[in-house]
C-alpha cells in the first residue's frame, strides 16, 4: 500500500521523483500535441490550476489555490510588510519570485530587504484567564537571490526571518527563519516545473487551534520543519493539468510536544482544468494528505479530498472560482491504549468524512476598488487538547482601495466556525468543543519612494469557545516600515 511504502522522507522523495518524471513525460506529450494550436509566446505561461495554501483563522490549509494571507496576518501578530506581504508562518508554500531586477551583480539578481514593525496588543497570551498587554518589536531581514539561465528558467535562493521581541513577556519571543532553495523551469508551450527545498524554524501562533499551552503560562511551541515541494504543470490552449507533491518532517523543540506531535506528512494533489467557453472552465482535483507520527501512532491517518468546480470570468470586472467536494479521514491503526501523555487522544471510530468547499469571488468595482469574497470548509489536522482534527467553515471579505498612486487602504472581515473531533475521555459522539472566530483588520500602506514602504494596521479578534479557557478578545495596533531593493 502507498501508506506503507512512504514511511520515510527519502522513500517519499524517490516515489515523488518517479511520479513527477512520469507526469513531466505525460505533460510533454500533451504539449507536443497542442503545440500546433498554441499561440507563439515570448513570456512564460500563467498557470490556471496552481496549488497553494489557504489559511483559516485557526491553522493552515494545504489544499487550495485560493489564498488570502490577510487572514493569517490579522490573527497571528504577524506584520503586513508593505513590500513583500506576510511572513509565511507555516511551511510548504512555494516561494514567489520578487519582480524586478533588484541589484544586478553579474548574472545574479539580488533583492535584499529589511522590515521593522512596532506592535501593541492588549491580550498577548490570547486568553481571558491571563489577559496581559504588551509591546513587541519585529525585525525581518531577508534576501532573495535569483540566477536566470537558458531563457525563462532560474535558480532561486530565498532567506527571510521573523524576529519578535516582547517587552514584558519574553516567553513569547521567537526567532523564526525560513531558508528555501528552488529550481524554476518555464518551458515554451506551457510546461512549468517548480522544485523547492525548505528549512523552517517556526512556532505555533498564540490563539491558533494548535496553540495548546496558552492557558499553562508556558512559552510558545517551537518547531523545525524540513521539506520538499514539487510541482509540474502544463497549461494548454483548452486544458491544464498539474501535480503538486510535498513532504514535511516536523520536529517539536519544547513544552514536551515532541512525543505527541513529531511526525512526517506527505501530500499529493492532481488538478485538471478544461475550457468550456472563452469565459468558463471546469476543474477537478484529487488529493491525499498522510500523517505518520513518530510515537503517537493512534493518530496515523490519511485525509482524501475529491472535488470539482469551475472558474468563470463573468466580465472584465468580475470573476469567480468554486470547488465543492468530499473529504474522508481514514485512520491507519485501530485504537489502542497508549502511555501518558499520549493517552489523552481518543476516538470512537476509524473513519470520518465531511463536505469540502473552497470558493472565491473577485469584483473590480471601480478602477481603484477591488473586492474579494472567499468561502471555505475543510478538515484540518490538529493535535491539541486531545483533539484529532477539526472542521473549519469560514468566510472572508477583503476590500482594497487605491487612495492615491502611492497609498492603499485595505479592509478585511473574517468569520470562521471550528468543530473539533475526537476529544479525549469517554465521549461517545467524539466532539465536545466548537468555536466561533471573528476578526476585523483595517490598514493603510504607503510607498514613500520606490524602495521604501510604510504601513499601519488595526486588528480586532474575538473567539468564543464552548470550552471557556479558549475564549478571548484581543486588539492589536501595528506600525511598520520596509525597504526592498
Amino acid at each position: 500500500m502507498w501508506i506503507q511504502a512512504v514511511r520515510s522522507p527519502w522513500a517519499f522523495l524517490i516515489h515523488s521523483s518517479r511520479l513527477i518524471a512520469c507526469i513531466i513525460s505525460l505533460l510533454t506529450n500533451l504539449g507536443t500535441v497542442e503545440m500546433a494550436l498554441a499561440q507563439p509566446s515570448t513570456v512564460p505561461s500563467v498557470s490556471s490550476v496552481s496549488g497553494g495554501s489557504i489559511f483559516g483563522a485557526s491553522g493552515a490549509m494545504f489544499v487550495s489555490p485560493f489564498a488570502n494571507p490577510t487572514v493569517l496576518g490579522s490573527l497571528y501578530l504577524t506584520p503586513q510588510w508593505p513590500r513583500t506581504g506576510y511572513y509565511p508562518i507555516y511551511p510548504g508554500s512555494l516561494s514567489n519570485t520578487i519582480p524586478g531586477d533588484g541589484i544586478v551583480v553579474g548574472p545574479l539578481r539580488l533583492h535584499p530587504h529589511m522590515g521593522v514593525a512596532q506592535m501593541y496588543t492588549d491580550n498577548v497570551f490570547r486568553t481571558n484567564s491571563n489577559k496581559t498587554s504588551d509591546f513587541l518589536t519585529t525585525l525581518s531581514p531577508g534576501i532573495q537571490v535569483r540566477l536566470p539561465f537558458a531563457g525563462f528558467h532560474s535558480v532561486l535562493l530565498d532567506y527571510r526571518t521573523n524576529l519578535q521581541y516582547y517587552s514584558r513577556t519574553s516567553s513569547n519571543d521567537v526567532q523564526d527563519q525560513t531558508a528555501t532553495g528552488a529550481l524554476k523551469f518555464n518551458f515554451p508551450g506551457g510546461l512549468n516545473i517548480d522544485l523547492h527545498g525548505e528549512h523552517k524554524l517556526g512556532h505555533d501562533p498564540r490563539g491558533s487551534a494548535v496553540d495548546n499551552v496558552n492557558t499553562q503560562r508556558l512559552g510558545v511551541n517551537k518547531w523545525t520543519a524540513d521539506g520538499f515541494m514539487g510541482q509540474a504543470e502544463y497549461v494548454g490552449v483548452q486544458s491544464s493539468v498539474g501535480l503538486h507533491v510535498q513532504t514535511l518532517r516536523w520536529k517539536y523543540l519544547n513544552n514536551n510536544q515532541g512525543p505527541i506531535r513529531d511526525r512526517l506528512t506527505n501530500r499529493a494533489d492532481l488538478m485538471f482544468s478544461r475550457n468550456i467557453t472563452e469565459s468558463l472552465s471546469l476543474r477537478t482535483t484529487v488529493g491525499a494528505q498522510q500523517s505518520i507520527y513518530d510515537q503517537n501512532r493512534n493518530l496515523d491517518n490519511v485525509i482524501y479530498t475529491f472535488s470539482g468546480g469551475a472558474t468563470w470570468n463573468v466580465s472584465g470586472k468580475t470573476s469567480g472560482d468554486i470547488l465543492v467536494g468530499y473529504q474522508h479521514v481514514q485512520f491507519t491503526r485501530a485504537q489502542v491504549d497508549q502511555p501518558p501523555p499520549l493517552n489523552q487522544f481518543f476516538r470512537d471510530k476509524d473513519t470520518y468524512y465531511n463536505i469540502y468547499v473552497m470558493g472565491r469571488l473577485n469584483w473590480q468595482a471601480t478602477p481603484l476598488l477591488g473586492i474579494t469574497l472567499q468561502v471555505y470548509r475543510s478538515i484540518q489536522q490538529t493535535v491539541a487538547s486531545g483533539s484529532l482534527f477539526y472542521t473549519a467553515t469560514g468566510v472572508n471579505f477583503t476590500a482594497r482601495h487605491e487612495l492615491t498612486d502611492r497609498t492603499t487602504f485595505q479592509l478585511n472581515l473574517g468569520y470562521e466556525q471550528d468543530k473539533f473531533q475526537g476529544v479525549s475521555g469517554s465521549t461517545t459522539n467524539g466532539s465536545d468543543r466548537s468555536e466561533d472566530l471573528k476578526n476585523v483588520a483595517v490598514g493603510v500602506n504607503y510607498r514613500a519612494v520606490q524602495w521604501l514602504g510604510l504601513g499601519a494596521q488595526y486588528i480586532f479578534e474575538d473567539r468564543h469557545s464552548s470550552q471557556a479557557q479558549f475564549t478571548y478578545q484581543a486588539s492589536t495596533v501595528m506600525l511598520s516600515a520596509q525597504t526592498l531593493f
